[in-house]
């Protein structure tokens, strides 16, 4: 603590001020950011690969060099104080501008005229997405562009970290997160598919049917999944037969093309298999299930001249997708 004087409405006083230690590492402010995401000590160490030890003795000299608290305990789980949040609020501003920073030193380090890191959900960043990017880099060949593809979840929290500059994504409607602008520009329907010989046989079947089907899906938890299982169970089935569970479409599709069960998938993800007949769509009497894709911005995103130039080209490619799709149903 420092001393300092101070005049208050004529009086002379004396105000005690912080003296923040600012020899702070941005590896200090990773770690304080990663205690706080992961929720605890153990799995940020385990997420950034160091032993809980390591991760405490950092937390403890942020704490030194800082002069304050950062978290409590209340049982086993670890809480932000009020000059926790504050700091971590800060820190997580700070590490955001040090990677949009990095991109940007990358970029003139190549020789590049800029450079863009964007996310997508697994659907879209598997199948809608990869032929953009190539027509994309025709017309800006100096401009990089990397796509992370992972959960919705995941590159939405990545793009308000500051880890990408947008994100395209498969959402719930109105959708809202705090510090991000969530834009719908499309929307996907999701299906079920079955084998092109195996059952159901019909191409229509009622919610009642549903019960004796085996069911190929992703594991619980999963942003499609949680959203077929809600749209189901508000049709009267509580509860799926799922006899297998795997982590890509990809997978799912070769299991279902394989006739091991039907599966529920985007439609984006199995234009070629129903072109091709290796697998039938089927409707489901009562249930339709239609996703929007949004694109998630930080709200102070500041747009540089490749990022807007990709990004309208994204969404007109959207917007011609669904011209296709009325003309197709007319």
């Amino acid at each position: 603590m420092s001393l300092r004087a101070g005049l208050s409405q004529g009086v002379l006083g004396y105000i005690w001020t912080m003296a923040v230690d600012l020899r702070i590492s941005l590896r200090k402010l990773e770690i304080l950011a990663a205690v706080v995401h992961m929720g605890g000590v153990t799995r940020a160490g385990d997420n950034l690969y160091l032993t809980q030890p390591v991760v405490s003795a950092h937390i403890r000299s942020l704490e030194e060099r800082l002069g304050v608290k950062l978290f409590y305990r209340q049982g086993r789980e670890m809480h932000l104080t009020e000059a926790g949040i504050l700091v971590h609020q800060w820190a997580s501003e700070l590490l955001r501008k040090t990677r949009e920073l990095e991109r940007d030193l990358t970029g003139l380090s190549e020789g590049s005229r800029g450079n863009i890191a964007l996310g997508a959900s697994m659907t879209i960043g598997s199948y809608r997405l990869p032929g953009e990017l190539a027509a994309f880099r025709q017309t800006h060949p100096d401009v990089r562009v990397s796509l992370r593809i992972a959960t919705t979840e995941e590159v939405v929290e990545e793009t308000r970290a500051g880890e990408l500059d947008f994100a395209i994504v498969a959402t719930e409607p109105d959708l809202e997160v705090p510090e991000m602008d969530i834009e719908q520009i499309g929307s996907d329907r999701i299906v079920l598919v079955t084998a092109a010989d195996a059952e159901p046989r019909d191409s229509v079947i009622s919610v009642g049917q549903v019960d004796r089907l085996a069911f190929i899906e992703t594991p619980e938890g999963i942003f499609r999944r949680s959203i077929v299982d809600r749209k189901f169970r508000a049709a009267g089935v509580p509860k799926r037969n799922v006899v297998l569970e795997l982590g890509h479409a990809e997978a799912i599709k070769r299991a279902a093309i394989q006739g091991l069960g039907v599966a529920m998938l985007f439609r984006t993800a199995i234009g070629d298999e129903l072109a091709s007949g290796v697998l039938r769509e089927v409707e489901v009497e009562g249930v339709d299930i239609v996703v929007p894709i949004s694109v998630a911005s930080r709200t102070d995103t500041v747009w540089s001249g490749p990022q807007r130039a990709l990004l309208e080209a994204i969404r007109l490619s959207f917007e011609a997708a669904a011209e296709d799709q009325l003309l197709t149903q007319k």
